[in-house]
């Protein structure tokens, strides 16, 4: 069985790369870049230009709204309905 990362495996050639820091304790580390919310990144321009979404799918997105309490979907619910 493969190890799983919560959304399948990933090769070890597309880990992101690391900066050695040194420190003058000798405490010397490895910083990675800082990641961030999916809404303060600007959207790829591999992706084109973005389309409406369907009826269907708007009401998937309100269901997972509902089913996480919320009164109306929000930017992640929206993705993962286009996503589907």
């Amino acid at each position: 069985m493969m190890a799983s990362r919560g959304m399948g495996a990933i090769a070890p050639s597309k880990m992101p790369k690391g900066v050695k820091k040194a420190r003058r304790d000798d405490t010397d580390f490895t910083q990675y870049a800082k990641g961030g919310e999916v809404w303060s990144k600007p959207r790829p321009d591999s992706l084109g230009i973005p389309k409406k979404l369907s009826p269907a799918k708007k009401a998937k997105a309100k269901a997972r709204a509902k089913s996480a309490g919320r009164p109306y979907p929000n930017m992640i619910d929206n993705i993962r309905a286009a996503q589907d």
